[in-house]
């Protein structure tokens, strides 16, 4: 993560901060992100852009959800990030290693 800007690095610790449920959850909104990094939101709403295209989040639309807000999600290739996550066992994991394990792997390969 060291290609990270330092709004990209609060905005992303923040977040992964929020996410308190199993591997996959969120019900974190730019809202919500905005209120506890006190970023202004236009300058939220590029920082989560960038965070997007460097395939760490995600965001799902409001109107697809059925919600009153856009819910941002960690993107499955980054839950070695979380404190907790990375020490699940992926469903799709034949051989039982964990997000963080599955993580290092790619980088050696």
């Amino acid at each position: 993560m060291n290609n990270l800007t330092t709004l990209e690095q609060t905005v992303l610790n923040t977040f992964i901060n929020e996410l308190y449920a199993e591997p996959g959850f969120s019900d974190v909104s730019p809202q919500d992100l905005q209120q506890l990094t006190k970023i202004p939101m236009k300058s939220l709403r590029g920082v989560l852009g960038s965070l997007c295209k460097k395939n760490l989040i995600y965001i799902e639309d409001k109107n697809y959800l059925g919600t009153d807000f856009d819910i941002v999600y960690l993107q499955g290739n980054a839950y070695h990030l979380h404190p907790e996550w990375k020490n699940e066992i992926p469903y799709f994991s034949d051989d039982n290693k964990t997000y963080e394990q599955l993580y290092n792997e790619s980088l050696n390969k």
